[in-house]
């Protein structure tokens, strides 16, 4: 088996890039060591996009017009919707870590996969802590962009749902200033606050609560968790944020502790040299990605993508166990679902070789 990674190895994100080259290289190595693919090696080829979604779909085009490939990963990042419908439409297997439930979609998309929670596998454990908590009424700062408004659509009516009132206001992703905003919410006297968003502006939500002397508990969301934070703001400007965390991103949690993690992590260490600059999770979708695709053709004992996904389908935990997200696959979910329990809320603390400590 011959998988095709397209991947930014160039341009402004390539260093995230590099990073989930090395996810998908230590994939590669766990697969072989583990006996490859319908007994041999798994290979994989990697497609420099620059992290475009023009340069995605251009390579895609080339690479589909030399014959039709046993695997595609589309991308890195904001890229990978612009090769999922090209994918679709040659009938080729697809292993992807976008979190738009979008995707989630098998009549539509029947041979792609992701590897990765989406936005209401987050809101459902934060409505579950904010019922545990007893709010009433919350404020939510999120972002001003296309990210906002998918969380606000799936935010809002959870919330609801629950009996809790929520307000929200949107910052814009280039702002240094979010006081007009979080003293929007507050007008409404809110039992507690929420921040949402994987943007620098996470760091002038945290600063906007110091300098209104907000004491009011706040929630981070799990993309307001996953901001390089020590970057944006000061540790103090933190001080009394609860932060939502996948647990695969925290040191001591069980799934950070399990054999499946660990055997993941010390290979990415002894790849990296024991330096892992970028949070877990951006090295471990990527190495999702290609255990995916080995291990559907394993399953179905074929490179035939329709059967590749069948075997998925149907796929337990003990079926893929270098996987470590959930094995939840059904014939009408291709995703992993994340529930409560794949989530953990911690006080704030440091990254330590990729992974959160939470101060104690």
């Amino acid at each position: 088996m011959k998988i095709q990674a397209l991947v930014a190895l160039s341009g402004p994100i390539a260093v995230v890039g590099a990073a989930m080259q090395q996810g998908m290289d230590v994939a590669v190595q766990l697969v072989n060591e583990s006996g490859g693919v319908l007994g041999k090696p798994l290979e994989i080829a990697y497609i420099d996009n620059g992290g475009s979604a023009d340069q995605s779909a251009a390579k895609l085009q080339e690479l589909l017009s030399g014959g039709k490939p046993h695997a595609v990963i589309p991308g890195s990042a904001s890229e990978i919707p612009a090769g999922i419908p090209i994918l679709a439409q040659a009938g080729i297997f697809t292993s992807q870590h976008f979190t738009s439930a979008t995707f989630n979609d098998p009549k539509k998309y029947p041979l792609s996969f992701g590897n990765a929670h989406t936005i209401p596998d987050y809101v459902g454990s934060l409505v579950d802590e904010a019922k545990k908590q007893g709010y009433k009424s919350i404020g939510v700062l999120d972002i001003d962009d296309a990210s906002g408004e998918a969380f606000e659509a799936v935010a809002k009516p959870a919330f609801g749902e629950a009996g809790i009132s929520v307000t929200f206001a949107q910052v814009p992703p280039e702002s240094i200033d979010a006081t007009p905003q979080l003293q929007q919410v507050l007008s409404g006297n809110p039992q507690a606050l929420v921040f949402a968003g994987y943007s620098p502006a996470a760091g002038a939500m945290a600063k906007a609560r110091t300098k209104l002397g907000v004491k009011l508990p706040t929630l981070g969301a799990q993309t307001f968790s996953a901001n390089n934070l020590a970057d944006l703001a000061a540790e103090s400007d933190y001080a009394g944020i609860t932060f939502q965390q996948l647990a695969t991103s925290v040191k001591g949690t069980p799934q950070t502790d399990s054999a499946a993690f660990k055997k993941f992590y010390d290979a990415l260490l002894a790849k990296a040299g024991g330096k892992l600059p970028f949070p877990i999770n951006t090295y471990l979708v990527a190495y999702h990605d290609v255990v995916l695709a080995a291990s559907a053709a394993n399953l179905a004992k074929s490179l035939d993508a329709e059967k590749m996904a069948k075997a998925l389908e149907g796929a337990k935990a003990a079926d893929m166990p270098l996987y470590v997200n959930p094995v939840t696959f059904s014939a009408d979910n291709h995703f992993p679902t994340f529930g409560p329990e794949d989530f953990v809320f911690t006080t704030y603390g440091p990254v330590d070789k990729g992974l959160s400590v939470p101060s104690t």
